[in-house]
């Protein structure tokens, strides 16, 4: 069976007024994710939005460690080029430890200026910094003492404690979109996360690159695919639903982030980007049967290790609608896969 896990909001549009409502969502969703037969719940990060976007996501993933008991907890993705490397090894250790090794680390180079402005980092080194610090991080985990020289850290005969329960160390999943980032990820990490905005055809020859890029690093390919979804009790309820999703695409579009294939050929604006495009190999929606028909196409053509599926977005569903999926996903679709 394919595992799955769940990406939750993490934001509260338009002024972040109710953060403490969005945490307590979050856990409950959680829960409900590990109720419900899924594989985990990984936390997202950002920094300063109006929306009051939680801007610490291994914290987050330790507060859902602490009300589960089964499901790994992660970030997706933790933007790793913003910290300094020994505080997030340290603090890597202590979540894993108190979850009984429940850990995923999925670290990201980042994108938005403001990320890094926020921070004194300068955006042009942030592939050096995330090389550098996954380097560190790694040497940190085994409990001895290492010694690092590189362009950003400097470390002389230090040792790092405490170590983490997962031996050799927290899994590292690196998230990446261009043919750099895919060379990293194939040549550092232990898995390729790939974004939830492309086309099958673009995530399929991104995993082609991915997997020759650890196999010349002598790694094991592990992919997770990341996508958004709406389920329903049909495809035409799913359209009527789908509105803060497409709105989400709709931005997508807008900004540049979707690459160019066959699908989007005649679209000219976001406007003319319909449920209909999108829903044609790019988001997974309709029914659990039509869910389950629509991943079964991404497991043959990418054969994904790892899922992980994204319900709401910052415009909605409500809450209670948000549970309602994870149950019906998780009785009717995950036992399928």
């Amino acid at each position: 069976m394919l595992p799955v896990g769940y990406l939750p909001c993490t934001q509260d549009p338009p002024s972040g007024a109710n953060m403490a409502r969005v945490i307590d969502e979050i856990v409950a969703e959680a829960q409900a994710v590990e109720a419900s037969g899924w594989d985990g719940c990984f936390i997202t990060e950002h920094h300063q939005q109006a929306d009051g976007y939680l801007p610490n996501p291994l914290l987050m993933a330790g507060l859902v460690g602490m009300k589960t008991r089964r499901i790994k907890v992660g970030t997706c993705v933790l933007l790793l080029p913003l910290y300094h490397p020994v505080h997030v090894a340290e603090d890597c250790a202590m979540i894993d430890l108190a979850t009984q090794g429940r850990l995923v680390l999925s670290i990201g180079v980042g994108y938005q200026p403001h990320d890094f402005e926020a921070f004194g980092v300068p955006i042009a080194e942030r592939a050096t910094r995330t090389e550098e610090a996954l380097e560190i991080l790694r040497r940190s985990w085994t409990g001895e003492r290492f010694s690092f020289s590189g362009k950003h850290f400097h470390y002389a005969d230090m040792r790092v404690t405490p170590a983490p329960l997962q031996k050799p160390g927290v899994p590292v999943w690196m998230a990446a979109w261009t043919p750099p980032g895919l060379r990293r990820a194939g040549r550092m990490a232990e898995g390729w996360i790939a974004d939830p905005v492309q086309s099958l055809p673009v995530i399929k020859d991104f995993a082609s690159r991915y997997r020759a890029a650890a196999s010349s690093a002598g790694r094991k390919p592990f992919i997770c695919l990341m996508r958004d979804a709406v389920i329903a009790d049909s495809m035409q309820q799913a359209e009527t639903q789908s509105g803060p999703t497409m709105y989400t695409h709709r931005f997508y579009f807008q900004y540049g982030a979707y690459m160019p294939d066959d699908y989007l050929k005649d679209v000219k604006s976001p406007q003319e980007l319909s449920f209909q495009k999108c829903a044609r190999d790019r988001l997974i929606v309709g029914s659990p049967d039509d869910c389950l028909e629509q991943l079964r196409r991404w497991q043959e053509e990418i054969r994904p290790d790892y899922l992980i599926i994204r319900f709401r977005q910052p415009g909605g569903p409500p809450h209670e609608r948000a549970l309602e999926a994870i149950r019906l996903f998780g009785e009717r679709v995950i036992p399928r896969l």
